[in-house]
């Protein structure tokens, strides 16, 4: 073993060393620990306000479900009546009610046949009807927005031609498929 002087130098730098070693294996872990619980407590802090914030709009929300679920309950989705030809008049009648409003002229009506489709009998009717432009899309946006909702299938839309020197209006022809459902329980029920 050294002695004097240089012993002290090699005594001090393995007390150097040691300590080094201490701190890189227990302090520097445990300062990185503490480190990381302080984040973790500060994103906890900071969601806090809006947790309650959450909290304090459960019960409206809950409120807000509990009336979409009863409006959802009650809107028809499905087309009345006691067999399908009943059903598609209903439908027939809805669409000239329909047409009517927006303007258009319905010129003919045809039945199509019904077909079941996964518990329910898919009811159509095919349509020719003349009307401006405008008056066109307005029948077709209250197609879209028909209760029980309705299916438009096969649209043709052209302009009529008309002989040279006639004044032409801005008319157009329309063709088109309605399709809406009927519960297919009711029918299985009238036949029995």
């Amino acid at each position: 073993m050294p002695t004097g002087r240089r012993g002290q130098l090699l005594a001090l730098s393995l007390l150097l060393v040691a300590l080094g070693g201490v701190y890189l294996l227990i302090v520097s872990p445990l300062l990185g620990l503490y480190a990381e619980r302080a984040a973790v407590l500060e994103n906890r802090r900071m969601l806090v306000p809006r947790l309650r914030a959450a909290a304090d709009e459960l019960p409206s929300l809950r409120a807000r479900v509990e009336q979409l679920r009863a409006a959802a309950g009650t809107r028809k989705i499905t087309l009345e009546g006691a067999s399908d030809a009943i059903a598609s008049a209903t439908l027939q009648s809805r669409i000239e009610e329909l047409a009517s409003s927006a303007g258009a002229t319905i010129g003919s009506t045809e039945s199509l046949p019904a077909e079941a489709r996964s518990g329910y009998r898919r009811i159509g009717l095919r349509y020719v009807l003349s009307g401006s432009y405008e008056t066109l899309v307005k029948f077709l946006a209250r197609l879209e927005s028909a209760t029980p909702p309705v299916v438009i299938d096969n649209l043709h839309i052209h302009g009529v031609l008309r002989r040279p020197g006639t004044p032409a209006a801005a008319g157009l022809d329309a063709g088109l498929d309605v399709y809406a459902y009927r519960d297919g329980e009711k029918s299985v029920a009238v036949k029995q």
